[in-house]
């Protein structure tokens, strides 16, 4: 067996099911030195600005500042959140 940190690597990910909110997918890495592959499955929940804040709200933060991220504007947030 090689050491994983040798050689070429290939990954990709693939959505495998959409559920409302929840986003499944698939990660497998192969490693090319000895053909070991590893698989990784992960389920992502994307819930709105609204859905959010109300749910910090339960569970008692009384503040909630909701901004863009820096890095990729439009496209996530960035919460602040105090209790």
């Amino acid at each position: 067996m090689a050491c994983q940190g040798e050689g070429p690597v290939e990954d990709w990910v693939q959505v495998t099911q959409v559920d409302g909110e929840f986003v499944t997918f698939e990660s497998p890495t192969i490693f090319h030195a000895d053909g070991e592959r590893i698989d990784s499955m992960s389920t992502l929940r994307f819930r709105s600005q609204e859905a959010l804040c109300l749910s910090l709200a339960k569970a008692g933060f009384t503040s909630t500042e909701v901004r863009d991220l820096p890095y990729a504007p439009g496209r996530g947030w960035l919460i602040v959140a105090r209790v």
